[in-house]
């Protein structure tokens, strides 16, 4: 035990000594939320095309005022010269377009055609399309003499307030977003943190047995010590990195609620978004965050040891990078799936009968357990997915201890997968 906590002491200091890990953890948070304002931000504004859309538009049995039809940046225009002469301005100009629509009943556009120019994006034709059936669902409506004012009194207005009722039997808003997008964001923070951590007890593997620094430690400290060590070390600088992005993010939350709080000092539309931000606030505080972050932090640990443990012993059979990817890939898969799996859960059935299933198989329920967290999750399914994955996780330490033995002093030869089972078979 001692040789194991010297290990872990010598790769934990050494990595939160480093000064890009330091950098990273205060960096890391403000980068990803720039990362993705941007993401969303390019998303809604950035993708416009403020352009005009000149679309030359005739129809055989529709009597429609092609000025009538404007929207937006698109003008419509009565198609009077010949298809070859309108196709060839088309093919000259990228804005231009063409909309022949020959149905002698307007109720099927079954023989519409659009052509259009190279500036047209697959979001243009879909406006176009939408706003030529509403279009003709006001014609059909004239024609039956029922108006639009009459039609629009009979639509039904408002929205269905929903509510929830939480463990304590309080009646409580329902919070289904927001618990989806937590969900998925620690799925994916467990996702990344296990390929990340997992391939430093990897490579760290590696390095010392290609300087033949494993040599001189193994003449101290036996293989299986030096293993755990350096699962157990990486591991503390993981849950410290996560530890310190939670708490700045925490901090970052109660600043900016502050702030939102006092409306004096702002404009009315950044008063607005203000307040859509302090309900989220509000729903953040009412979730449990207690028992998420106990959940998240036991499959974080659970997965990281797993999978680590994995990886500790591929880093010690293979000699050099280019052999590791036909060990990492049957690997990789299974976390991978776990993921897909998770986003179909967290926009579904985050208690149903597949998140369940999966949440019980120990190399896809480090994620899948984590995107359930907000939910709501019977403790009796936690515990039992948990101890599923501690003894797994025990049961490979033993598999990867007897592989890490043998293979952190072999050199020479290019490992395979025969190697590895006949050395787990050694005694």
């Amino acid at each position: 035990m001692k040789n194991i906590w010297v290990v872990l002491k010598k790769e934990y200091l050494t990595r939160i000594k480093n000064k890009t890990f330091i950098v990273m953890t205060f960096l890391a948070p403000i980068l990803v939320a720039l990362f993705y304002a941007g993401a969303i931000y390019f998303a809604v504004n950035g993708g416009d095309d403020n352009a005009q859309k000149d679309i030359y538009f005739e129809a055989e049995y529709w009597e429609a005022n092609p000025s009538e039809l404007n929207f937006d940046n698109f003008k419509f225009h009565q198609a009077t010269n010949a298809t070859e002469a309108i196709l060839k301005n088309i093919d000259e100009n990228p804005d231009i377009a063409w909309l022949h629509i020959e149905d002698q009943d307007i109720r099927f556009l079954d023989s519409a055609e659009l052509v259009t120019g190279s500036g047209f994006s697959v979001k243009h034709v879909s406006q176009i399309d939408g706003h030529i059936k509403n279009k003709i669902h006001e014609t059909l409506l004239q024609k039956n003499g029922i108006s639009e004012t009459t039609l629009e009194s009979t639509q039904v207005q408002g929205e269905i307030t929903t509510f929830e009722l939480d463990d304590k039997g309080d009646v409580t808003g329902n919070n289904a977003g927001l618990k989806s997008i937590i969900g998925f964001i620690l799925a994916f923070v467990i996702y990344m943190f296990i390929f990340i951590y997992g391939s430093m007890v990897m490579r760290s593997a590696m390095e010392e047995k290609t300087n033949r620094i494993v040599e001189v430690i193994v003449s101290s400290v036996k293989p299986f010590q030096l293993m755990m060590g350096k699962i157990l070390g990486v591991a503390l600088v993981g849950l410290s990195q996560f530890i310190a992005w939670v708490l700045l993010t925490t901090g970052f939350l109660t600043v900016v609620g502050q702030l939102l709080k006092q409306p004096q000092n702002l404009n009315e539309a950044t008063v607005t978004k203000g307040k859509e931000a302090i309900e989220i606030l509000q729903g953040l505080h009412a979730l449990p965050i207690g028992e998420i972050l106990t959940i998240f932090v036991l499959f974080f640990l659970g997965g990281y040891l797993l999978y680590s443990s994995i990886f500790a012993a591929i880093g010690s059979a293979v000699n050099q990078e280019t052999d590791v990817q036909q060990f990492m890939l049957p690997v990789s898969l299974p976390l991978v799936f776990g993921f897909i799996i998770a986003q179909s859960v967290v926009f579904q059935a985050p208690n149903g009968h597949l998140a369940q299933v999966f949440s019980m198989i120990p190399l896809t329920s480090p994620v899948v357990m984590a995107v359930r967290a907000p939910f709501d999750v019977p403790i009796l399914e936690v515990v039992g997915s948990f101890l599923i994955l501690v003894i797994t996780f025990l049961a490979m330490v033993w598999v990867s201890g007897k592989i890490y033995r043998i293979g952190i002093l072999m050199y020479g030869k290019k490992p395979s997968w025969k190697d590895l089972f006949k050395w787990i078979r050694q005694s």
